[in-house]
């Protein structure tokens, strides 16, 4: 008997040692998948969070420091810095138009200070003040300016200096410095004063987090006076210039560092305290300890139950079969029984960690739509490679968007006099669901804002009569509660990689806009327009307002006297043909007021009498009146030149399209904008990681093969058409780009 009882006992502990092993995995495996995804889902949420917050302090300095060039231009700023000693008539004028240009600004949370400081004076909107009484009342000390007079004198790379949080009294205020220098004037000095919590979160996600603003010391931080970990400001050093860091683990602390796109020394830094793995695993344990204990106590009972049904063909063996068959049986179901309560455990664990797995991409899944957005970008614009766009294609779940996509182009006016009256609209969101409404949930299209005034939308195998129906849909909703002047575009069929001969349609539809009676235009109703007797070329139309969008009213005058010349002067027209020229010239008006983002009501109010007296003016006083009301146009255009934009980068691209057949320099994008060379060529390159130079070449080789394939140019007819004067460079450009010379490829065609 005690033999039987070693035996049994012997089988039972093999089975709990099983047991205990398989449980022991299965837990192990559980644990660690639980650990590493919400060691993900941590790493995602600090990494969106530096990502939001640098960004939208980014957007502050940069909104600040374009007010600050605006301020420059200002006839009294000038007035007062070419003033000798102190002349109060140019101080009460700065004061005035500072007064007036900040009530625009007020709920961006600054304010602004200038100072020669060699009249011991700063002036600001809300008055003038010793600079010593100023630098009390922002609450930093005389030092800081001190500090940064001489930087100066060291040669600093940057001529903007953030005041530390060492130096400030006031935890509420991060005053940044800027100096203009002239050689031949003082310097002057801008104080621009921002709310700090304009600049810095009110929550971190983590309460051992801390957000900072960092140069060579601390400028401000979500918790004030919090030091930085000195192993922090060593990678800081190691650094280069542009280098982003992600992620990066010292000592008990996560570290995310960022640099600023708008302020060259300004540096973001979050550090965050490591959830430390006893943390986490106390947490997982929490979930999994019922289901770990009711998987062993299971086991247990399973082994048990192995163990007798093992045992008892020996002990039926030893006792010359005394036991019933059917006790046999109903322990052998029992015990089956409990193996498939076992497995059916086991599968709804399993089942928990997908569970959490697909939350987790549900998270993940929230940014995909930015990362659509700058795939379909970069493929309009001509600058992503095939191979990008294949490898990109499955990540983003846009295999369908391949072939016979229709592109629809919204433009809308009167974005600015809107944003007045109301918050500004998330038109993309309203775009999206009323499209979603009209084609029943179907994903059949993607919305891509271009900039504030331009959306884009991308439709898949779409019939141009049902884009045509849902963009006379949404213009006569989008009109109707918003008050906006929309126009929509819709283009032929085109391929993925053919997204850029697109948008040359789209923007070739774009010159009719006033001229067509139908909100909607396609190629199609095109060709009537394009058959129509004008007074005089459209094209001629297009570079009088280009010349005042550029500002150049001697160029405008020299065109519009051309086209007066031979209307009126040669030949006095009728009655009927004045009255037509008349309202030719007002249709050209009205487009070079809608083009700098102004409408002709608007003119009409700050000017009631002029289009009155224009309209019934004589032959004989024709050509003068249309000069004084094209001047009082052009100055009205012109007036706000220096009006922020926000979407600057594809303002510049889209002018690219327009111009690149001809010899297109950064000097020429940079008069038309009225930027410099070198902030053009750091906007294409940070916008979009491109040369200026490469992508305009690109799309001359684009149109050039276009051209070739028609069969009807030749080499130095289509270098000409593309804006290449010289053959042998056109040549060589096509070769560079394509592989072959522009007559091998066109004997390949052959």
């Amino acid at each position: 008997m005690m033999v039987k009882r070693k035996f049994l006992y012997k089988m039972l502990t093999l089975f709990v040692v099983i047991v205990l092993l398989y449980s022991a995995i299965t837990s192990s495996i559980i644990f660690y998948k639980s650990y590493e995804m919400s060691d993900a889902q941590n790493n995602h949420s600090r990494l969106l969070y530096i990502d939001q917050n640098s960004n939208y302090a980014d957007f502050k300095f940069r909104i600040a420091m374009e007010f600050v060039y605006k301020a420059s231009t200002l006839q009294s700023l000038i007035d007062y810095r070419y003033s000798d000693g102190t002349n109060y008539l140019y101080i009460a004028n700065l004061y005035n138009d500072l007064l007036d240009q900040l009530q625009g600004f007020g709920q961006l949370g600054f304010t602004l200070g200038i100072t020669k400081l060699t009249d011991n004076l700063v002036i600001t909107a809300a008055g003038t003040f010793s600079i010593k009484d100023y630098l009390n009342e922002l609450g930093i000390q005389a030092e800081a300016l001190d500090r940064f007079r001489n930087l100066q004198d060291e040669s600093l790379a940057s001529n903007t200096y953030i005041v530390p949080q060492a130096m400030s009294k006031s935890p509420g205020k991060i005053v940044m410095i800027h100096q203009t220098v002239n050689s031949k004037l003082d310097p002057l000095y801008f104080f621009i004063v921002m709310d700090s919590v304009s600049l810095l979160p009110r929550t971190v996600d983590n309460p051992q987090g801390n957000f900072y603003l960092y140069t060579d010391e601390i400028v401000g931080s979500y918790l004030h006076n919090e030091e930085l970990d000195p192993a922090i400001l060593a990678r800081i050093e190691s650094m280069n210039e542009r280098e982003d860091l992600n992620h990066v683990r010292l000592g008990s602390t996560v570290n995310y560092i960022h640099h600023s796109k708008a302020i060259p020394n300004l540096t973001y830094i979050y550090s965050s305290e490591m959830t430390s793995f006893g943390a986490i695993f106390r947490e997982i344990w929490k979930t999994a300890l019922f289901p770990s204990m009711l998987l062993l106590v299971f086991g247990i009972a399973l082994a048990y139950m192995a163990t007798r049904s093992s045992y008892k063909p020996i002990r039926q063996l030893l006792q010359f079969l005394d036991e019933h068959r059917g006790s046999n049986a109903a322990v052998s179901n029992d015990g089956h029984a409990h193996q498939t309560h076992e497995l059916a455990y086991i599968q709804s664990s399993i089942e928990q960690v997908y569970s959490i797995n697909h939350a987790l991409q549900n998270k993940l899944d929230h940014s995909i739509v930015h990362l659509r957005e700058d795939f379909f970008r970069k493929a309009i614009y001509g600058i992503a490679s095939e191979e990008w766009i294949r490898e990109n294609l499955s990540a983003l779940q846009l295999e369908r968007f391949q072939d016979e996509l229709r592109l629809a182009l919204l433009e809308c006016e009167g974005m600015d006099t809107l944003h007045k009256t109301m918050p500004v609209p998330n038109l993309s969101f309203l775009f999206d669901t009323m499209i979603k409404e009209l084609r029943g949930d179907r994903e059949d299209y993607f919305v891509l804002p271009l900039d504030k005034n331009k959306y884009c939308i991308i439709f898949h195998r779409v019939s141009s009569e049902d884009v045509k129906q849902a963009a006379e849909s949404v213009i006569a909703t989008i009109e109707k509660d918003l008050s906006l002047d929309i126009t929509a575009y819709i283009s032929e069929t085109y391929r993925l990689d053919e997204l850029t001969s697109a948008l040359q349609e789209l923007l070739r539809l774009s010159n009719y806009q006033y001229a067509a009676a139908s909100k909607v235009l396609t190629s199609e109703c095109v060709k009537d327009l394009e058959e129509t007797v004008w007074h005089y070329p459209l094209e001629t139309e297009t570079c009088l307002i280009n010349y005042v969008n550029s500002n150049d009213l001697g160029k405008a005058y020299e065109l519009l006297r051309d086209v007066l010349d031979k209307n009126v002067n040669h030949s006095a027209p009728s009655p009927a043909n004045l009255s037509n020229l008349k309202h030719s010239f007002l249709t050209t008006f009205k487009r070079c007021l809608n083009a700098n983002g102004k409408t002709l009501n608007q003119f009409v109010r700050e000017y009631p009498d002029q289009l009155d007296q224009f309209m019934e003016v004589p032959v004989s006083k024709f050509t003068e009146k249309t000069f004084t009301l094209f001047e009082l146009i052009f100055n009205y255009c012109n007036k706000d030149k220096f009006s922020l934009e926000s979407s600057t980068a594809s303002q510049i691209f889209i002018y690219i399209h327009q111009h690149f057949d001809r010899d297109l320099s950064l000097t020429d994008i940079a008069s038309h904008f009225n930027l410099s060379e070198s902030y053009v060529s750091k906007l294409l390159k940070n916008s979009l990681d491109i040369n200026f130079k490469q992508y305009v070449n690109s799309l001359k080789v684009k149109r050039a093969k276009e051209l070739f394939n028609q069969g009807n140019y030749k080499v130095h007819e289509v270098a000409a058409i593309v804006g290449c004067n010289n053959t042998n460079t056109f040549i060589r450009i096509f070769k560079q780009y394509i592989g072959v010379s522009p007559g091998e490829y066109v004997k390949s065609l052959g």
